[in-house]
């Protein structure tokens, strides 16, 4: 009898599976793999195109998504990233026998586990043998240790059987373990990514959260610098540390250990990988003093103690520590700050003092790592206050457990993975795939019951979701956003950055005085707090509200400020970035706060060039817009790009020359001058708007998402800017003008509807009932309340409607809407009585040939039956539905024939409300258009949520009977536009729509 399948095993498997995700051949890092510089670099990732991260699985995500076995029932192996010639490749680096028993010695010790697990851990590793295509290449060379590739060591791991689950915990830590070690140390080896640590970090993750084993593994300690370190590996000889392997926890529960003991070394070289969190490092130059007068701390010496007297030789179980000062003074001078972000990775020397800090409200966790090999200084000490004797440090975890860290941690990385693709979309003006990042983040806090400080990341998404509601023009609801956000925050720098956020709506809603307090409160705080770039932001947002002030007042004193104004944040941007030339922090900080530095110069420079033409500068105006348009080149950023166009094609127009000028304001992208006003529609949008209007600009152009100035200025709900693009329209389209003007809104009003009802909507509901009962009734619920409550998407969009099981059994034949056997789907919960009610959705082909035919099905009704046959298979496969709780929808009966657009047009919502998707499968089911868009739904919705059911009815031929099967959720289906279509002019629709579902995600 096979045994079972514990949830270490099942995660194991699915770490194969990742780097199938991950680790693909071919494929290109984000980043190249940087030189080590100094001491810290940053773990290369896979590439993020804008389709890649549309559609990609976060790590964590995936590690919970995937299924354990592919439908053949072999194991995945694990993907070659190309052909290796040493031991470079991620799953070809090799790790011998001897290491990983090595290091499984070292994680029994550190994680107090029985020595009775040696001995099977042992037989397992001498039983794990060569894959056959390298045994003979082995046998060649008897005296060379075997090594498998980390591949084999996690294939021969998933196959496995074991006796109990405490080895099975014990060997997945030792193989992340061992991973990590070999890594750091092979110099030779291909750098190590973000997708290997997070591999390592799954491995590690699991075996200290599984529920399965006998007894907990490891235990938690507070150190002395504050942070909650779990044990994972302690090799020791004696009494020094040969090697350690530790998780460190900085909790956002305010504890950062003593702080007059916040300086200190180690005895051996220490590397450090980011998982979660960011953390600021400081250096320092420590030398010995003698003259009292300059020295700044006495040096201190630490002992250990596992229950007994503390003692220099350290000990893997701490009950607490003890610094004592050694008498000897210490001049201590700062060299290097560096800020450590996530999935990068730093190293200290043995015995160089360096002071770690942590935000106290923040989580912030590392894998560390002690290797002597590297360096080992045995006078290794701490600084403290002079004259102080002695400081204890109790490493007690107040209930804190290695089980529970982790948790907190893995919960930490899937809300920075949201919050990093939210950003990605951002700086791209994706920002629908940007708003639903950021509201997957609010989720994952709103619905974890123990997310670390809840309130805090709550705000940092609220911050981000007003800035993306001002970026779609929804001043109002980013106005609320902020002002809540702000109204509830402590006085941090991000609190100084959302006021700021919320100053430039007040100015986008006209609200100049309100704008102004706003920014002059944002510039006092961050001169206070010495908060520079917060400073940079608000002078010149003071110097844009004070243009806009002069100009309604015709005061040129108010004119001279805003240049003033304007001018100094330009020089504070450009001594920020001369500043970050001799700054020493990871690559990933440091660009982000350059490019936060170029914005700011692009802007200020922007506005200048407006403060110049209204003082009748014209050459300044030119140069000024000139220098914002090269700088901007440099972030790509579409939007800032554009804004810097429009501003540099301004100057130019006011100087006469218009042909120049034109080629800035058409100049084709994923961003236009007058896509980005749209965006943003204000009274000051407008006006510039109405500019490029007069200047014969081209309204249809479409960024890359395939939108226009009439689709944003639908979004945003702007009447006035709306009715400046139709004007423009007009003027420029020829017959039948008005018909297309009328489409081209019906279409824009379409994409605002998916955007509200689905995007704000139904995927909220989804995420955050994912597991609950009855989650797509209550879908269903949020639909049609949804639709109530919007009369103008009521017209718009069809609301659900269905075919009892019963009717449709008794009819005979495909019904059509005119037979009226379709009704309004009333949602309801279910009760133990009734039992939840269930929706089939049918896709299937047209297969009456006569074109002017009412059904389209045959005349021996072969779609009808096949349906019939479908549901039956289908309810032998689920008992649990009951027959007389299911219905049916088919597009012939719940979609007026005779007026189809609110039901064509509310497909992927109906889709989405739908149990299950049955697809009558023939041999056109995947050429054909709409076929093709309707498995490309609930292919992306089941991979997502896991609620959705789908099947493929095949025909029996030569005999055979029909058979119902799981659809192939890694069928990769080409794009709509290759397509089968019986009504060419249909396929804007279709392309419209495709583009929807891969928001359904």
């Amino acid at each position: 009898m096979p045994k079972y399948i514990s949830p270490a095993l099942s995660s194991l498997r699915i770490t194969l599976k990742l780097y199938e995700r991950v680790i693909r051949p071919g494929r290109p890092t984000l980043w190249p793999a940087p030189t080590i510089r100094f001491y810290v670099t940053t773990l290369p990732r896979t590439p993020t195109s804008q389709t890649e991260v549309s559609n990609k699985h976060k790590f964590s995500d995936a590690l919970r998504e995937l299924p354990i076995k592919p439908k053949n029932g072999a194991e995945l192996p694990i993907s070659h990233n190309g052909k290796a010639n040493s031991n470079g490749t991620t799953s070809d680096f090799r790790i011998t026998r001897a290491t990983l028993l090595h290091i499984c010695n070292g994680v029994v010790v550190a994680t107090n586990s029985s020595e009775e697990n040696v001995e099977p851990i042992e037989s397992w590793i001498s039983s794990c043998k060569l894959p056959e295509r390298e045994a003979l290449a082995e046998n060649k060379h008897p005296n060379t240790s075997i090594a498998l590739s980390f591949r084999d060591w996690l294939n021969a791991m998933a196959v496995s059987t074991f006796d109990n689950e405490d080895t099975r915990r014990l060997i997945m830590l030792s193989l992340g373990v061992a991973f990590l070690r070999e890594k750091s140390r092979n110099f030779l080896s291909a750098s190590m990514t973000a997708a290997d640590l997070a591999i390592v970090w799954r491995l590690v993750y699991s075996a200290l959260t599984t529920p399965l084993g006998t007894t907990p593994l490891s235990s938690a300690y507070r150190s002395a610098q504050g942070f909650l370190a779990v044990p994972l590996c302690s090799l020791i000889k004696d009494g020094n540390i040969e090697e350690l392997f530790r998780l460190h926890v900085w909790l956002p529960d305010g504890q950062r250990g003593n702080p007059d003991l916040a300086i200190h070394s180690h005895q051996p070289y220490a590397q450090s990988w980011i998982l979660a969190g960011e953390a600021t490092d400081v250096s320092y130059q420590v030398e010995l003093t003698e003259d009292p007068e300059s020295a700044t701390h006495a040096e201190y010496t630490l002992a250990w103690s596992d229950g007994k007297a503390p003692k220099k030789i350290y000990r893997t179980s701490q009950t607490y520590s003890v610094a004592k000062e050694t008498s000897k003074l210490m001049t201590a001078k700062p060299t290097n700050t560096a800020i450590h972000t996530r999935d990068t990775t730093y190293t200290i020397p043995a015995a160089a003092y360096h002071r770690s800090e942590v935000q106290p409200d923040a989580l912030h966790a590392t894998l560390f790592y002690f290797d002597s090999s590297r360096g080992f200084q045995r006078e290794a000490g701490i600084l403290g206050p002079i004259g102080a004797k002695n400081f204890t440090q109790l490493r007690d975890p107040a209930g804190s457990t290695p089980g529970l860290l982790a948790n907190k941690v893995n919960l930490i990385r899937s809300w920075e993975d949201y919050m990093i693709e939210g950003h990605q979309h951002a700086q791209q003006a994706e920002l629908e795939q940007a708003l639903r990042a950021f509201n997957s983040a609010l989720n994952l806090v709103e619905v974890t019951s123990d997310f670390p400080n809840a309130i805090r990341y709550k705000y940092l998404v609220l911050g981000e979701l007003g800035n993306i509601n001002r970026g779609f023009g929804r001043y109002e609801q980013a106005k609320d956003v902020l002002e809540r956000a702000t109204a509830e925050m402590g006085p941090t720098a991000q609190r100084v950055e959302f006021s700021g956020e919320l100053g430039v709506v007040y100015r986008n809603m006209n609200r100049l005085t309100d704008a102004k307090r706003a920014f002059e409160m944002q510039y006092n705080v961050a001169k206070q707090l010495n908060y520079e770039q917060a400073a940079c932001r608000a002078i010149g947002n003071l110097g844009m509200v004070n243009y806009q002030l002069s100009q309604q007042n015709h005061d040129a004193v108010l004119l001279q400020l805003a240049i003033d104004q304007l001018t100094e944040r330009v020089c504070i941007a450009r001594q920020m970035n001369d500043k970050l030339a001799l700054a020493a922090m990871d690559p990933n900080t440091l660009a982000r706060q350059r490019k936060y530095a170029r914005t700011r110069e692009v802007i200020g420079l922007s506005r200048l060039s407006l403060c110049y033409t209204a003082q009748g500068n014209k050459d300044s105006a030119i140069n000024a817009a000139r220098d914002s348009l090269n700088v901007a080149q440099q972030l790509e950023e579409p939007t800032v790009i554009a804004m810097s166009r429009f501003f540099y094609g301004r100057a130019l127009l006011r100087s006469g020359r218009k042909t120049d000028a034109m080629e800035q304001f058409n100049s084709p992208g994923a961003c236009t001058p007058a896509i980005a006003l749209c965006r943003e529609p204000s009274k000051e949008h407008r006006q510039y708007l109405l500019e490029l209007v007069e200047a014969d600009v081209d309204l249809d152009i479409a960024d890359t998402t395939g939108n226009t100035t009439l689709d944003y200025a639908v979004f945003n709900n702007d009447a006035a800017t709306v009715q400046i693009v139709i004007e423009r329209l007009r003027q420029t389209l020829g017959r039948d003008k008005e018909y297309q003007i009328s489409q081209r809104v019906t279409n824009a009003r379409l994409r605002k509807g998916y955007r509200e009802l689905f995007q704000e909507k139904l995927r909220p509901a989804l995420l955050s009932n994912a597991k609950a009962v009855d989650t797509l009734a209550k879908l269903r619920r949020v639909y049609a309340d949804a639709l109530s409550v919007n009369e103008y998407e009521e017209k718009l969009f069809d609301g659900l409607k269905v075919v009892s099981y019963s009717d449709f059994l008794r009819f005979g034949r495909l019904p059509r809407s005119s037979d009226a056997l379709a009704h309004q789907f009333r949602p309801r919960l279910s009760d133990a009585s009734t039992g939840p009610e269930f929706v089939i959705f049918f896709s299937y082909t047209r297969i009456n040939k006569n074109p002017r035919a009412l059904s389209p099905d045959d005349e021996n009704n072969t779609q009808y039956r096949r349906m019939l046959e479908a549901i039956k298979q289908f309810l032998v496969l689920h008992p649990n539905v009951d027959k007389n709780n299911l219905s049916i929808w088919i597009d012939h009966a719940c979609v007026n024939q005779d007026d189809p657009m609110s039901g064509v047009s509310a497909l992927p919502m109906i889709i989405t409300q739908c149990d299950a998707v049955i697809s009558l499968i023939d041999d056109r089911y995947y050429n054909r258009a709409w076929c093709c868009l309707e498995a490309m739904m609930v292919q992306t919705l089941q991979t997502s949520y896991g609620l959705h059911l789908w099947h493929e009815h095949v025909q029996g031929k030569g005999g055979e009977l029909s058979s119902l099967r799981a659809g192939p959720l890694g069928l990769q289906l080409s794009s709509i536009a290759e397509k089968e279509l019986s009504f060419e002019e249909d396929r804007p629709k279709l392309l419209f729509l495709e583009r929807q579902s891969k928001l359904l995600g």
